[in-house]
């Protein structure tokens, strides 16, 4: 076994498994440990995660959301546990802070067709558009909420608490796919391969993707009932990063050879282009940057909140190689959310919300503190007066007791 996986272990270890899964079921979580996530091992994994849903035996978050049909869906491989989401929607709150909706609608869109994937094929990305149930409000704040799972999978981290969390608030939550899978996904969650021929221009397709999103709900917006200059952009890990990246990244950051491999533009399909991709307000949950020097400049987003736990096993709050790999061509020394609040305050608004003990994953922050901190952020952004500043607070479910930076 390579010597790096324990790190990504600790990650999938903090995933309720259910203690009656099958002699097959943990034949399987043993593939995945010991082959680096292996293509075949993550086809694997959607189908079991399938069965296990259609037989109940999926953390109770699982089954909160049904889905509209639609074939393009990319599958989730994981779904983690955690402590439940509760909301108690009170009609007479503040509408975008406090939970003020029971039931809500959602619909399935294609916002991108034939997007060319990493080995040669394409596909058409779609988005979930959630909507609060008899809302009267014609002109709403829109949220885009970006999947993680390290740019080749689809991990349910806390997909479905946003997307329900922030409807039931009063907003039109966007729930996008983006194009996942890169050359040497094998190699790189082992700690080897090379770093610019795989997870870099996975990196940049999903901004591009996340560019199309913003000006396809832009160009939508009417026929939505979306205030086009109140969107918003978040994610976590991998969506996380795509998110900062869109709001950070210009073409002259990205080298030559980086673009050349996905259409030599940030946006290559040409899609909407007389709309902008300029947003409200970009949150991230355990997220990084790939390069210092694009922090200091200023976002193409009015704020940012930063989330990050200091536990985390993947991404270092500060700064480090991704899955705490060793080997420099793989995975390069990355800015986590404390670097990036440093660089980022003197020319952003920007929050920075520490979570002591928290790690990767948001079960650990806790889901009911997670949606008040970015309901928190986004409320202040749409009443004109974002906040900003440093903020510790302690976890919900501290997985270590590290205190580093805690005082």
């Amino acid at each position: 076994m390579n010597s790096e996986l324990p790190t990504a272990y600790t990650y999938f270890s903090n995933i309720k498994i259910n203690k009656t899964r099958t002699a097959k079921n943990s034949l399987l979580f043993l593939c995945i440990i010991t082959t680096g996530f292996l293509t075949g091992c993550t086809a694997l994994l959607q189908t079991q995660t399938s069965v296990q849903k259609a037989t109940g035996q999926l953390p109770p978050r699982a089954y909160v959301i049904t889905y509209p049909p639609n074939k393009n869906r990319i599958k989730p491989t994981l779904i983690p546990g955690g402590k439940m989401l509760t909301t108690n929607p009170n009609p007479w709150g503040t509408r975008y802070k406090d939970y003020i909706y029971k039931d809500y609608d959602i619909i399935s869109e294609t916002y991108k067709k034939s997007a060319p994937t990493y080995n040669g094929g394409n596909m058409d990305l779609i988005m979930d558009i959630f909507s609060p149930r008899d809302d009267a409000e014609k002109k709403r704040p829109c949220v885009v909420y970006i999947f993680g799972g390290g740019f080749y999978m689809k991990v349910d981290d806390c997909t479905t608490e946003v997307c329900t969390g922030m409807v039931q608030k009063g907003y039109v939550v966007a729930s996008m796919d983006y194009r996942i899978g890169f050359q040497n996904a094998i190699e790189s969650s082992q700690c080897q391969g090379d770093f610019n021929t795989g997870f870099y221009p996975a990196v940049i397709r999903a901004i591009q993707d996340a560019r199309s999103a913003v000006r396809y709900l832009k160009a939508n917006a009417e026929r939505l009932g979306i205030d086009p200059n109140k969107i918003f952009i978040g994610g976590q890990s991998a969506g996380a990063i795509t998110a900062l990246g869109m709001a950070l990244y210009d073409e002259s950051d990205i080298p030559k050879g980086i673009l050349d491999q996905v259409g030599g533009t940030l946006d290559p399909m040409k899609d909407n282009m007389q709309y902008n991709t300029h947003v409200a307000g970009v949150f991230t949950l355990a997220g990084a940057i790939l390069t210092e020097k694009i922090m200091n400049k200023k976002a193409n987003a009015d704020a940012v909140e930063l989330i990050s736990g200091s536990c985390d096993e993947l991404i270092d709050p500060v700064k480090g190689p991704a899955y705490k790999c060793k080997q420099k061509n793989t995975f390069p020394e990355i800015a986590g959310s404390g670097l990036i609040y440093e660089f980022m305050k003197n020319n952003n608004t920007v929050k920075f919300d520490y979570m002591c003990g928290g790690g990767h994953g948001m079960s650990s922050v806790g889901f009911n503190k997670l949606l008040t901190l970015i309901s928190d952020f986004t409320y202040s952004v749409v009443q004109g007066n974002p906040i900003k500043g440093k903020e510790i607070m302690n976890a919900d479910a501290p997985v270590c007791n590290n205190a580093a930076g805690c005082k």
